[in-house]
């Protein structure tokens, strides 16, 4: 028979193994949790994306504003092009005069001596005295009605001011549609950051259940005097640092939840979708952007070309030069002269009438040609020569930026796919090291720490293979945004 001493050893013992027998399997259950996705997590990726993008190029007010620009540059070229036309206008005034200048005209003075002698002359008094007259420059009533007709002949001004509108309003296009660009950029990128911190915070909550459990269990195992208190007191801070980075994971989170709605104008605490990804999503976004692009392979030479024809901004810089182009030939038309054709008819008198005696017809050939101003047209055509040669260089050096950008794109991409595949052998390897891991705790050949070493492994691969997705992911969003694919990009389909 046995001694008390051994039965209560082998009756510890049994408890101790039934204890970790029972936290084997919440480590087991914790572990499929946290890689398992949510169920409301089964949505595909580029779909859900899609509306969002959607949404937010409906709704964003900063694209709002850049498409009011346009519209005002538009409004601008039709005034630019109403040039062109005749201008016609009716006039009318009605003036009533008190006072004003006047024309003495000494009548009397010059037929009154006349009239005197002939007077005497006839023995009669046929021809009486004229008084003085006294005649008014100002009528006390009158009026003017007329239609003024004006057409330009020829003014350099006109074509030069239509080039410089219609340039400005490609430019108001193209920042728009730059614009647009960005958001698609910022929007995949704040998702993909919201369903990599939502992984995070996942993966930290089913690694805090596990710190929960080891803590419930050591503080069994203390008060059955079975292990030392520091035991307790490890697992305590095991548990309080899992619950400070819980917290900031799920700060992030909630971070990057209102950093997507506020690229589609939506409140802060509006819910978004969550979608599914895996490797296979971020292989099929390469492959999709490099049949776009044409592209076999992303080769960064070919995509830097394609993006000097693609980019928004660089078509905007071009508007921008073609405007300073423009605003160079409007300041060597002031050295020109101007040629217009005017008429006016119209009726003209004291009171409104269209008799012989008050319409009148007048057309004229104006020309107007600026001999001197003090040599401001001079300094005008220097200053808009310096604006052209600045807008020359600007499009060289951004041309320049988007080849760099582009070859940065594209090397990040490389380097994140190749790292993906490394992390997620890191996570197979892992994962069969904690089964492993997980057969002996079974079996009692290793210690607590060495199986909760594992499990600690298996969470920080499965943390970094979600950055490293994630990584991936805006990568290949800033090489579309970079060649200037996402301007000309199909819009995402939507499933049911």
């Amino acid at each position: 028979m046995s001694s008390p001493s051994t039965r209560d050893y082998r009756r510890g013992l049994a408890e101790l193994l039934a204890l970790a027998i029972a936290f084997g399997l919440l480590f087991a259950t914790a572990a499929t949790r946290a890689e398992e996705p949510d169920p409301v997590s089964l949505a595909p990726l580029e779909p859900t994306i899609g509306a969002l993008i959607d949404d937010a190029l409906r709704a964003n007010l900063e694209l709002d504003a850049a498409s009011a620009t346009a519209a005002e540059r538009l409004a601008a070229l039709d005034a630019a092009r109403a040039r062109y036309l005749p201008a016609l206008s009716l006039d009318a005034r009605y003036s009533a005069a008190d006072g004003g200048r006047t024309i003495d005209f000494p009548v009397g003075d010059l037929l009154n001596p006349v009239y005197a002698t002939l007077n005497q002359l006839t023995g009669s008094a046929r021809f009486p005295s004229v008084p003085n007259q006294t005649i008014k420059l100002l009528r006390p009533r009158e009026q003017d009605t007329h239609l003024a007709l004006t057409q330009p002949l020829y003014d350099a001004r006109i074509p030069a001011a239509r080039d410089a509108s219609k340039a400005g309003a490609d430019g108001a296009d193209a920042a728009r549609r730059a614009l647009a660009a960005r958001i698609r950029r910022d929007m995949r990128t704040a998702y993909y950051r919201w369903l990599e911190a939502g992984a995070r915070t996942r993966i930290l909550d089913a690694t805090r259940e596990l710190a929960r459990e080891n803590l419930r269990v050591n503080r069994s195992l203390f008060e059955n005097g079975k292990v030392t208190p520091d035991r307790v007191y490890r697992a305590d801070a095991d548990l309080l640092e899992v619950e400070q980075v819980l917290l900031g994971a799920r700060n992030g989170e909630r971070l990057a939840q209102s950093y997507v709605n506020l690229i589609r104008n939506a409140p802060f605490d509006r819910p978004v979708p969550r979608a599914r990804v895996a490797d296979e999503d971020v292989t099929a976004a390469r492959d999709a952007l490099a049949r776009r692009l044409g592209v076999p392979g992303l080769a960064t030479a070919a995509l830097a070309d394609g993006a000097a024809g693609r980019r928004a901004e660089l078509d905007a810089l071009d508007a921008a030069l073609g405007a300073a182009t423009a605003g160079e030939r409007l300041a060597r038309a002031a050295f020109k002269p101007q040629l217009d054709f005017a008429v006016d008819a119209g009726s003209q008198g004291e009171r409104y009438a269209f008799g012989a005696s008050d319409r009148y017809v007048l057309a004229s050939i104006v020309l107007r040609f600026n001999l001197f101003n003090g040599g401001a047209d001079r300094a005008g055509l220097e200053g808009a020569r310096a604006a052209a040669r600045a807008a020359r260089d600007q499009r060289a050096f951004v041309e320049q930026q988007v080849r760099f950008e582009v070859e940065q794109a594209a090397d990040d991409v490389e380097v994140a796919l190749a790292s993906l595949s490394t992390a997620a052998r890191r996570a197979d390897a892992a994962r069969g090291a904690f089964r492993i891991a997980e057969r002996k705790r079974d079996l009692g050949q290793i210690s607590q720490a060495e199986y909760l070493d594992a499990r600690r492994a298996l969470t920080e691969a499965e943390l970094n293979r979600n950055v490293t997705r994630a990584t991936a992911l805006e990568g290949l969003a800033a090489l579309e945004f970079a060649t200037g694919d996402a301007v000309h990009a199909p819009a995402p389909e939507t499933t049911p």
